[in-house]
């Protein structure tokens, strides 16, 4: 070989090996900046989210001595099965309060045509549905029989009373969703099912935690009462009596406070005497329930005076003021953890999740 053919051959091999460091060098680079990366605690857009958005479970708090976990099925209304037609007179104010990305499993619809309100049919998956319309204004609305939409949001709601979506019901609902876009020559997009059932699942765990009802009963020590008696006191206290036979309490707007009924849940007007009768507080959807609970315990223990009988919890061990003090104390606590989720009680959404 010549002297050249040497020159040539160590340029290349100085090349071949110039090319091989600056690739070690690049891979090690990388791998330094990669584990760098996820030696960081970066948040995670799912879990991370913000309180008001998605609420993570919490040791469950048990409001002694008289309050109980209230998510029995026998006073739940009916599963809604048809998207709920709002009706009410500020809609814009109302759209963002219609589907909630934290409360609800969202699918949008994409029809080829505009598709009348009166068209969208109903969806049988055992939990409430409720539906926006983009209208012809290019606003968002509850969608009305009357109106005629480009598009469709279809929520499906996460979490009732009932517990939360199940991976069956959610099947069901893409099932469906997709069957009304694909006749109306659409499509229908929806968000990862696997996500949305772990975010129903912690949801509905911290509502188990704050699922609560405050029972004070006022039990006769020795003869029934009778039925006027506590007609007349409870309609002093402002309380009016309804079509199911129970006192309620309402505030101004109309709302539930508390109620008073039979022990034994046997309407009063159909009764001459009871031998107890029990005020109820339902924690999480009842607005300043500390007021609210304050005037049932007056109620309570101003009945338990007049009437000649003892207050009591539901385990009939008898309440004394620092025992409603304490209650209340406990109470105060509840309604902080559910304003610090971003479920305010009475708000829409814990009317909605504790429905």
């Amino acid at each position: 070989m010549t002297e050249f053919h040497f020159i040539t051959l160590g340029l290349g091999v100085a090349l071949i090996g110039g090319v091989w460091g600056f690739n070690a060098w690049q891979e090690w680079r990388f791998k330094r900046r990669a584990a760098e990366a996820f030696a960081k605690s970066h948040p995670d857009v799912l879990l991370d989210t913000p309180k008001n958005m998605v609420r993570q479970g919490e040791v469950g708090l048990r409001l002694e001595p008289s309050l109980e976990p209230l998510r029995t099925t026998s006073d739940l209304p009916p599963a809604r099965n048809e998207p709920e037609v709002v009706d009410l007179p500020d809609v814009a104010a109302l759209v963002v309060t219609v589907l909630d990305p934290a409360l609800d499993y969202i699918a949008e619809v994409h029809p080829a045509e505009p598709v009348p309100g009166v068209d969208l049919p109903g969806f049988e998956v055992g939990k409430r549905v409720r539906a926006l319309g983009l209208a012809a204004n290019d606003e968002w609305e509850p969608v009305q029989p009357e109106g005629l939409y480009m598009e469709f949001r279809v929520g499906l709601q996460l979490v009732d009373r009932q517990g939360p979506v199940s991976s069956a019901q959610m099947v069901m609902f893409c099932e469906q969703v997709n069957a009304f876009a694909e006749a109306r020559a659409g499509v229908a997009t929806f968000p990862r099912r696997e996500d949305k059932l772990r975010v129903a699942a912690e949801l509905d765990g911290f509502c188990a935690d704050v699922d609560q009802l405050v029972g004070l009963n006022v039990v006769s020590s020795r003869n029934p009462f009778a039925q006027s008696r506590v007609v007349a006191m409870a309609e002093a206290a402002g309380l009016v009596m309804e079509s199911d036979g129970m006192f309620y309490a309402r505030s101004e707007s109309g709302k539930v406070l508390f109620t008073l009924g039979d022990r034994h849940h046997r309407p009063l007007d159909s009764l001459e005497e009871t031998p107890s009768v029990t005020l109820l507080l339902d924690v999480p959807r009842v607005a300043g329930g500390e007021g609210a609970f304050d005037r049932m315990a007056d109620l309570a223990q101003q009945m338990a005076l007049t009437l000649g009988g003892d207050l009591v919890d539901d385990d009939n061990r008898s309440l004394k003021p620092a025992d409603l003090a304490a209650i209340r104390k406990q109470l105060v606590g509840l309604y902080g953890r559910m304003d610090d989720r971003g479920i305010p009680a009475g708000g829409v959404a814990a009317l909605r999740l504790f429905a």
